[in-house]
C-alpha cells in the first residue's frame, strides 16, 4: 500500500457537484491585500452544496417513465459499479448481488417512474452498505456536469459548463453565508458548503484578515452538507502555526492507497493558532463538513457545540449509469490520525451537546466566559460582564416565560 501525501482533500456531499476544482497552490499565491469579502445578511437563507439522498434532481419536471429494458440495464449497471469500486470489496459485491436477486424475484417489475424506482434501488443498497452516500437518483442538469467533469463532452460544452457551475457558485458567494464580528469581539462565519472554485480560497483568506482580531471565532456548520476542494485545508490550515500538521488520510480502494492530508506551509495574512475556535453542528451536517469538524475536535484545536451529525465519512465519484441515471458510490475511506477511525455511521459527537436552535446562543456564551476569564479588569471586563448577564437572562426567560 502506498501513502501520499497531498494539501487538498476531496470530499463528496449528499450530491457531489462537479464543477471547477479549488486548487490552493493557485489561489494562495494571488495578490490578495485588496481582496473584499462580500457578506450575506447573517440569517438570510443561502444555497447548499446539493440535498436529498436519492430520486430526481430534475425539479419543476415530471420524471419521465421507464420501461422492462432499462430496470435491467440500470440493474446490472449498478450492481458492476458496486461490485467493482465500492470502497469496501465484499460489501459492494453484497450489494451487487442483492439487487440482482431483488430484480429477479421481480422487485422492480412495478415500476416506472424513473423517480420511485431510484429510490428502491438506493433502500435495497443501503440496507446493506448503511451509507448514506450511497445513492442513485435521475437528474438530466448533473448528468452533463459529471460527463463534462469526465471529459465526455466537447471541449466548448465543457467550458459553458463549468462557467454556469461556477456563476452559481459566486451567486451563493461560494457558501459563504455570513462573515461577521459579534457583540463581545467573537468572529463568525456561517458557512453552508465547501466550494471548490479557487475564488472559495481567497474567500477563506478575507474572511480569516476580517476576523483576525476578534478573540474568538464561532463556525456554523449547521446547514452544511459538505462539498470538497481546497476551503477545508486552507480553513483548516489558519489554525494552526506552520508547522507541518497532518488533519486526515483517505484510502482509496482502486489505488491501494492513503492520501494525507496536511496543514498549508505557506498563507497570506496571518494565522491564528491560539484563537478559541468553536464549531456548530446539527444532523444536517455532512460529509466535508464532518471531516472538517472532526478532524479539528481531535487535533484538539476546536469545541464542538450543537448535535450528533448525519454520519458520512466517505469520499465518492458520481458515475453515469443510463442517460440521465446516475449512481453516486463511496470509494474512499477516512483515516483519522489520531483516532485510527472516522465518522461513518455515528457522526461526530459534540464536546458540548445542546439543540441545534440553541447551539450559536450556547457558544458565544461559552467562548465570552473564557474570554472574561483572561481579561483584566477595565472596562472592557466591565461589558463583559453586563454582556454576559444580559445573555443568560434572555436565555432564562427563554427555558421559564
Amino acid at each position: 500500500m502506498q501513502v501520499r501525501d497531498q494539501y487538498l482533500p476531496g470530499r463528496g456531499s449528499d450530491k457531489m457537484i462537479s464543477g471547477i476544482r479549488c486548487s490552493a497552490g493557485r489561489a494562495l499565491l494571488l495578490i490578495l491585500a485588496a481582496m473584499t469579502v462580500s457578506v450575506s445578511p447573517r440569517y438570510s437563507k443561502a444555497h447548499g452544496a446539493g440535498a436529498g439522498n436519492g430520486g430526481d434532481r430534475s425539479a419543476g419536471t415530471d420524471p419521465p417513465r421507464i420501461d422492462a429494458a432499462v430496470r435491467k440495464e440500470v440493474i446490472d449497471k449498478v450492481a458492476l459499479y458496486m461490485k467493482d469500486f465500492y470502497v469496501f470489496s465484499s460489501t459492494g459485491e453484497m450489494m451487487a448481488a442483492r439487487i440482482r436477486m431483488l430484480d429477479r424475484e421481480g422487485r422492480y417489475d412495478a415500476f416506472d417512474d424513473v423517480r420511485e424506482f431510484c429510490d428502491e434501488v438506493t433502500s435495497d443498497l443501503r440496507d446493506i452498505c448503511h451509507d448514506r452516500h450511497v445513492f442513485v437518483f435521475h437528474s438530466p442538469e448533473e448528468a452533463k456536469e459529471v460527463a463534462a467533469r469526465k471529459g465526455l463532452l466537447p471541449d466548448d460544452e465543457i467550458e459553458k459548463i463549468e462557467l454556469a457551475h461556477l456563476e452559481r457558485d459566486r451567486q451563493a458567494n461560494f457558501g459563504f453565508q455570513a462573515i461577521d464580528i459579534l457583540d463581545g469581539n467573537l468572529g463568525y462565519i456561517k458557512l453552508n458548503y465547501f466550494s471548490r472554485a479557487d475564488e472559495a480560497c481567497e474567500k477563506v483568506v478575507g474572511a480569516i484578515g476580517r476576523l483576525g482580531a476578534t478573540d474568538a471565532i464561532i463556525i456554523d456548520l449547521r446547514d452544511n452538507r459538505g462539498g470538497g476542494g481546497g476551503v477545508g485545508a486552507v480553513l483548516s490550515s489558519y489554525f494552526f502555526s506552520s508547522r507541518k500538521v497532518q488533519l486526515t488520510g483517505i484510502y482509496y480502494r482502486r489505488t491501494d492507497s492513503i492520501e494525507q492530508s496536511w496543514t498549508l506551509p505557506y498563507l497570506p495574512g496571518k494565522r491564528l493558532p491560539e484563537i478559541d475556535l468553536y464549531i456548530l453542528t446539527g444532523p444536517k451536517t455532512f460529509s466535508a463538513a464532518e471531516d472538517f469538524s472532526y478532524t479539528m475536535k481531535h487535533l484538539g484545536r476546536a469545541t464542538i457545540v450543537g448535535e450528533r451529525t448525519k454520519g458520512g465519512a466517505h469520499p465518492v465519484d458520481v458515475m453515469i449509469v443510463k442517460d440521465a441515471i446516475l449512481v453516486q458510490i463511496s470509494i474512499g475511506n477516512s483515516v483519522n490520525p489520531i483516532t485510527g477511525t472516522n465518522w461513518e455511521g455515528t457522526g461526530v459527537i459534540p464536546d458540548i451537546e445542546v439543540p441545534e436552535g440553541e447551539a450559536l446562543d450556547r457558544a458565544i456564551l461559552v467562548a465570552l466566559k473564557k474570554v472574561l476569564d483572561r481579561t483584566g479588569a477595565g472596562r472592557k471586563k466591565e461589558n463583559l460582564r453586563s454582556l454576559i448577564r444580559w445573555m443568560e437572562q434572555e436565555a432564562l426567560l427563554r427555558t421559564d416565560p
